[in-house]
């Protein structure tokens, strides 16, 4: 008679069921775990990400405004070299040399005193570094955009420029011949000169152009901020807390700190034992 198999003891299978469902809820515990470190690791991320591409806007959109304020604050300053300019230029051509309005030429040096106009580049770089990233999130219209204000930009401040230094140019022209223009003295000849006078009938038409691109910049980055969901007087206060951000606590130098007597000469050695 054939032996009957042995019945497993009971203990010993409920230990090994108990094995088993210990394993499973470990590596089941295992894959949540790395699938909620990977999954709030990369929202984590993209959430960056996406913070970083809002400030990179801000700072881009920040920067146009910025120079259109500029662009606005120079030409409201050309109101005071058109005032000047006026009054120059209705001294009769003849009476520049009369003593009664040498006072008054006085201004020549500083009717062309415009301010300067310039943008840092800083964000325009900054932008062209993460185009890639713009071009992937499929914001073609707001790279194309932004690429127009900046060349825009450029543009002006070339514009700009060459009427800023149209002055020193005339003037560096009359010095190197001063005798071939007539005049006693080179603010009268400057003043005769047809280039110089019609530079100073155009400060007038310069302060209106600079208003009107001012106006047309700011017209192209409100094409900026209808794409990115901002508006302008979000980036006016991210523009005024910038300029905070960029001061400092600490007070200016003294300049007066920095004074120390003039050397007396009665105190110098004898100058061959202080050479050697």
């Amino acid at each position: 008679m054939e032996d009957l198999p042995s019945i497993p003891n009971a203990q010993t299978v409920g230990e090994s069921k108990k094995f088993w469902k210990n394993m499973l809820r470990t590596i089941l515990g295992t894959s949540i775990s790395i699938i909620l470190t990977f999954g709030t690791t990369a929202l984590i991320q993209q959430h960056r990400k996406a913070k970083d591409r809002k400030m990179t806007a801000m700072m881009v959109m920040g920067n146009i405004e910025s120079f259109a304020q500029q662009l606005d604050q120079n030409a409201d300053y050309m109101k005071w070299n058109d005032t000047l300019a006026t009054y120059l230029l209705a001294i009769p051509q003849d009476s520049l040399d009369h003593m009664d309005f040498q006072m008054l030429l006085f201004g020549v040096n500083n009717v062309t005193a415009f301010q300067n106009l310039s943008h840092d580049k800083t964000t325009e770089s900054i932008f062209s570094n993460s185009i890639d990233t713009w071009k992937n999130l499929g914001n073609f219209e707001f790279i194309e955009n932004v690429g127009n204000c900046f060349a825009a930009m450029n543009s002006m401040e070339e514009i700009y420029n060459e009427f800023y230094n149209t002055s020193d140019r005339i003037r560096q022209r009359l010095l190197q011949d001063p005798d071939a223009y007539p005049g006693n003295t080179i603010v009268s000849k400057v003043l005769r000169d047809k280039e110089y006078r019609d530079l100073l009938t155009h400060i007038h038409i310069q302060a209106e152009y600079y208003h009107y691109l001012a106006a047309y910049l700011r017209w192209e980055n409100s094409k900026n901020m209808e794409l990115m969901g901002v508006t302008e007087e979000e980036v006016k206060n991210f523009i005024e807390e910038s300029n905070k951000k960029e001061g400092t606590s600490q007070p200016a130098p003294d300049q007066n700190t920095f004074h120390t007597p003039p050397i007396d000469t009665d105190g110098l050695p004898d100058f061959k034992d202080w050479m050697q």
